[in-house]
């Protein structure tokens, strides 16, 4: 990827996840998802197939790159990514540059 990330790349909104847990009527702990920010990102379609054990595996891996959010930074891995594909979870969130932008590295939620 480049050094330098023009902003009119930023052509895909997302919306960004957190996932809470609340409590049923029955007193289970239950996953929420809340939307915590719309923003633009870049895409990079990272989807393939692998082959483990003699079968066929699709990998739907995505890399998309936001401007930089400190919360993102902060708590990324247990945020998701929505865009008009389906749901991510982002597995790593590397910073480009300082303070500028984040790569967020997204495998599809099943």
């Amino acid at each position: 990827m480049n050094d330098k990330i023009k902003i009119g790349s930023l052509n895909r909104s997302v919306m960004l996840k957190t996932i809470s847990i609340t409590e049923s009527d029955t007193g289970e702990d239950v996953p929420l998802e809340v939307n915590f920010k719309q923003v633009w990102a870049s895409l990079d379609d990272l989807s393939g197939s692998e082959d483990a054990d003699g079968k066929i595996i699709a990998l739907n891996v995505r890399k998309y790159v936001i401007r930089y959010i400190k919360e993102v930074v902060i708590s990324g891995v247990e945020m998701l990514v929505v865009d008009e594909d389906g749901t991510y979870n982002i597995t790593s969130v590397q910073q480009l540059g300082r303070k500028n932008f984040l790569l967020l590295k997204c495998r599809k939620r099943e």
